[in-house]
């Protein structure tokens, strides 16, 4: 989901960021960008996440979930001829 949001972001904000450059000029456009750049590290910088110390334990509910790993995996079947066979031919021997 947040590739999907970020991607179809990129055209809108080249659309914005083009008309801001042609509006106001490049330079302040450019300052503009940065300094938008700065509201994410602002929001972490205020947020409870800066005083995390270890990961939060997983909710109760996604404990319940049968995990992927338990089933076995499928079998392989066996080889027709061994390793022996298939040299013995290539030199010129008895193909079994």
């Amino acid at each position: 989901m947040s590739t999907w949001l970020t991607s179809g972001a990129r055209p809108a904000a080249a659309l914005l960021a083009g008309a801001l450059g042609t509006w106001v000029g490049v330079r302040p456009a450019l300052t503009a960008g940065a300094l938008l750049l700065l509201i994410p590290l602002v929001v972490l910088a205020r947020s409870p996440i800066r005083a995390l110390r270890q990961m939060p334990d997983p909710p109760a509910d996604s404990l319940s979930t049968p995990h992927a790993n338990q089933t076995s995996p499928p079998a392989l079947p066996s080889p027709t001829r061994t390793d022996d066979a298939r040299h013995e031919r290539a030199l010129g021997g008895d193909a079994s």
